[in-house]
């Protein structure tokens, strides 16, 4: 087994072509083994016995990637408090504030001189789950002359003298929109200075809490008055990143995660890792014999794995939804980081995702039949045949599920099952 630590991608290759060209595969392999009676025309031999193959040694590669979603790939994300085991808080960007306003009445602008009202309001997914004890978000300026982004910068500015609002929200009040407001002379004081507010935020409870904070429906925005004239409208501000200066990647850092603890290490080589806040995925990689992909007709196919108890023991009594994601590459692709990024929706070729507990261990059989089906379908040379395992909603949880890996005890190393039929040829029944 190989580990992998965070990378980062540069460019994607065109994964809507690869992932319609694969979907197109599948769809143009239908072939179905019935009785006779239904046997058409022209069709391969039905007489045919199933067979069935276990195969234990066609990994060439299993291993742990973390840093998923990669940067810049999602702009959801999850504030997470479970005591010593996670800590993540979040930093949003409002780059451009205004300094003045027009009103209604008015012809020329006036100088922004008076703020209040001042909130920050964000939309949280609570399909992930609602809290069940009261929920406190604390808003700190992270603002600073140093390397912002990277967390030793970050983490000192969240301290007493530097929190610009909090408030403390009751189970009932969670609800998918959530105001936050926020001290308004600090709004008004950088707003007269041109200068730039920069919050981070904290949640903390006397239970473990996720809050999932939505940026791609709706990002979070700040919002005040000006006036306290009704007929002047609030100031609506949205996320802005202007540094890093003068490149076009400067906002994907208007709002990003900051890992303060439960990034765990990648696990020692018996083992493999999906998900933790740490975004790991395991990458499979497959060495199948030409025959069962190109000259027999595949009934079933199972990826057979061996779970194991996590090793984060207080998340694992949560349940992770675990996708297996086919990999929609071109075969000139080599490096393993890069090609596991490549991984497509499950359900480009029909595969399932499955629900799994942390805490629990024994085999688990996960269906790959129409992976084999868009194989034969797309052929060797067009793509990589491989599959990612990844949580449904990464770096969102600290629960992770563990697996044993190819380097584990040999009874309980990862194994395909397929039944199939031979293809005997075609003609008339």
């Amino acid at each position: 087994m190989t580990t992998y630590g965070v990378f980062v991608l540069v460019e994607r290759i065109i994964r809507g072509a690869l992932g319609a060209l694969l979907l197109v595969g599948l769809v143009a392999c239908t072939e179905e083994v019935t009785g006779s009676l239904g046997c058409p025309e022209l069709c391969a031999d039905q007489s045919a016995d199933l067979r069935d193959t276990t195969l234990t040694g066609t990994l060439t590669i299993d291993s742990t990637l973390t840093g998923f979603p990669l940067f810049g790939a999602s702009r959801d994300f999850t504030l997470i408090t479970q005591g010593d085991t996670a800590d993540v808080r979040l930093v949003i960007r409002f780059d451009t504030l205004p300094n003045t306003f027009r009103h209604p009445n008015a012809t020329v602008d006036s100088a922004i001189t008076r703020i209040d009202s001042a909130r920050i309001i964000f939309v949280v997914d609570t399909t992930i789950g609602r809290p069940k004890a009261p929920v406190t978000i604390e808003a700190f300026d992270v603002d600073t002359t140093a390397a912002d982004s990277v967390r030793s910068a970050l983490l000192p500015l969240f301290r007493l003298d530097r929190r610009i609002g909090v408030r403390t929200y009751t189970v009932s009040e969670i609800r998918d929109t959530l105001p936050l407001p926020i001290d308004s002379s600090v709004v008004l004081a950088k707003s007269a200075a041109g200068a730039r507010l920069r919050v981070g935020l904290r949640v903390s409870s006397t239970q473990s809490v996720r809050l999932r904070v939505a940026g791609s429906a709706y990002t979070p925005r700040l919002i005040f008055r000006v006036s306290p004239d009704t007929l002047v409208r609030r100031d609506t501000v949205i996320l802005q990143s202007k540094t890093p200066a003068g490149e076009p990647i400067a906002n994907v850092y208007a709002m990003y995660p900051i890992v303060v603890a439960g990034a765990l290490p990648i696990p020692p080589s018996p083992i493999l890792a999906v998900g933790g806040v740490n975004g790991a995925r395991v990458f499979l990689r497959f060495d199948v014999p030409s025959i069962l992909v190109d000259s027999v007709q595949v009934i079933r196919a199972s990826l057979l794995l061996n779970q194991v108890t996590s090793r984060v023991a207080a998340s694992a009594s949560d349940t992770v939804a675990m996708l297996i994601s086919p990999i929609l590459a071109g075969a000139q692709l080599t490096d393993v980081g890069t090609i596991a990024s490549f991984a497509g929706a499950p359900g480009i070729v029909g595969l399932d995702s499955v629900r799994l507990v942390p805490k629990d261990a024994g085999l688990r059989s996960i269906e790959l039949v129409n992976l084999f089906r868009a194989w034969r379908a797309v052929g060797a040379e067009n793509s990589i045949r491989a599959i990612v395992l990844r949580a449904k909603q990464e770096a969102s949880s600290a629960a992770e599920l563990d697996f044993v890996s190819s380097e584990g005890a040999v009874a309980l190393r990862p194994r395909l099952r397929i039944t199939y039929v031979p293809r005997r040829g075609f003609g008339l029944p």
